[in-house]
């Protein structure tokens, strides 16, 4: 389980740094065509747009499967050892359903209305760029799954072996 985890964290690495060198590539080709130029180009704004959404989403992923979100410590810092795994579990278990709602239905409803859009400066259909909607939320399901298994595992733990 650890192992499947730090392959998927590795793949979301190297795919959010890719988007990254590709924006800023894109953003340099922006910036020389406007003003070097004079004829600014009308498609890289919309895939700069783009790639920043995708890359974003997908980091939003690899946050939540790092367990590095934001998150509220006040219950957190009231109980120790086993109740703080308990909670943690619960948390995922919280997020699990909420990336449920949000982002696998309301992705679905998302690129139902992009199947029939196009965009106009790339020509390309909508639900490809809204296809991250659901693709985060699967990643953070699978994370959120990862999570509750390592958890699991550390409760099961004899009472020496904890670590939290």
């Amino acid at each position: 389980m650890k192992q499947a985890k730090q392959i998927l964290d590795k793949i979301l690495c190297v795919i959010c740094a890719v988007l990254m060198a590709f924006m800023s590539i894109l953003v340099v080709y922006q910036v020389f065509t406007r003003y070097v130029l004079n004829n600014p180009s009308t498609f890289s704004e919309d895939l700069l747009t783009y790639a920043f959404v995708w890359m974003s989403l997908l980091s939003t992923a690899l946050v939540f499967g790092e367990q590095d979100h934001m998150k509220l410590s006040i219950l957190a810092d009231k109980v120790n050892g086993k109740g703080q795994i308990i909670l943690s579990i619960v948390t995922e278990l919280i997020i699990l359903v909420i990336t449920y709602i949000i982002f696998l239905n309301g992705g679905k409803s998302f690129m139902n209305v992009g199947a029939m859009q196009v965009s106009p400066t790339l020509h390309i259909r909508m639900v490809y760029v809204y296809a991250i909607l659901p693709a985060a939320g699967v990643l953070i399901v699978i994370y959120c799954i990862l999570n509750i298994g390592l958890l699991a595992s550390q409760f099961m733990k004899p009472k020496g072996d904890e670590k939290v």
